[in-house]
């Protein structure tokens, strides 16, 4: 059995830049969080660091502090934050 999940992650905007692609399929430690999610993504892409405290996280489409464990299958994007005019 692995010990492995895996997710699909989509980036917008600043997000996407950093990466320089708006999805990837990752595989993850099974229980991990979103949080840590983009934590393991801020190591493989240091330019994400720059946005990571002002990102917001969305999983399965519906916004998401982080914290709960992420599910094999999961969709997680991240968000640039919103403003308004």
């Amino acid at each position: 059995m692995s010990s492995d999940i895996t997710v699909t992650v989509k980036f917008f905007a600043a997000t996407r830049d950093a990466v320089g692609k708006p999805r990837m399929i990752k595989k993850i430690p099974k229980g991990a969080t979103a949080y840590e999610l983009l934590t393991i993504l801020k190591e493989q892409y240091p330019q994400l660091d720059k946005a990571a405290d002002q990102i917001i996280v969305a999983v399965n489409k519906e916004n998401s502090k982080g914290d709960e464990p992420l599910s094999d299958g999961d969709e997680v994007s991240l968000l640039p934050p919103v403003s308004g005019g």
